[in-house]
């Protein structure tokens, strides 16, 4: 399990294979008490580099996280596919 404190703005690097940079990857990052992510948890990966999607968290980022465990999510989207991948857990301290 990753740990990062909850006052640090680090990318999120989820490693995803098979994928290009013109394939829309998003990352969803819920509680690790939740089931499975929805449609509204799905947020776009703000770098993607072909073998990395990465997402800004912390204050400030593209996903401030309140102290907990999380479950991190990859979705790729390319036509006709949309795998969901689960990526392991994040504990924000």
């Amino acid at each position: 399990m990753l740990s990062i404190p909850s006052i640090s703005r680090p990318y999120l690097h989820v490693p995803v294979s098979g994928g290009s940079l013109s394939t829309p990857v998003e990352i969803a990052v819920i509680a690790d008490s939740s089931e499975e992510p929805i449609e509204g948890d799905w947020i776009p990966a703000d770098v993607w580099d072909g073998a990395t999607a990465k997402l800004l968290i912390g204050p400030g980022g593209t996903r401030e996280l309140a102290d907990g465990v999380y479950r991190v999510w990859a979705r790729i989207t390319s036509d006709p596919e949309a795998p969901v991948i689960k990526c392991g857990l994040l504990e924000i301290t």
